[in-house]
């Protein structure tokens, strides 16, 4: 017999693999459904797709107008971080060539 399981929301006892969603090795509280209810609610409140384009060439130029009008703040900004981390630009490069590694050699004929 299938082991089951009462929702925290819904109160309902339901099938325990079949309808809970397992989350770091124990299955939650709250049933599926309950889940997608909740997840749905907070779309709808928080409305995070309407931020979804936020990649779009529009952005983009704004950024580019903010970076010149405060290019003296964002120089500020790397020179205090050259201050606090010394090593970070050597290290980070030895590490991006090392990653790299050797160019292939094209076949020749």
């Amino acid at each position: 017999m299938s082991e089951m399981k009462q929702c925290s929301m819904c109160h309902r006892t339901k099938i325990l693999y079949r309808d809970f969603y397992m989350c770091s090795g124990s299955y939650r509280s709250e049933c599926k459904a309950c889940t997608i209810k909740r997840n749905q609610g907070y779309q709808k409140r928080v409305r995070a797709w309407e931020n979804s384009d936020k990649d779009s060439e529009a952005r983009r130029e704004y950024m580019r107008e903010y970076y010149a009008q405060n290019k003296a703040k964002f120089a500020a900004y790397r020179a205090k971080f050259r201050e606090r981390h010394p090593d970070y630009y050597a290290e980070y490069f030895r590490d991006k060539k090392s990653r790299s590694g050797p160019k292939p050699l094209t076949q020749q004929r």
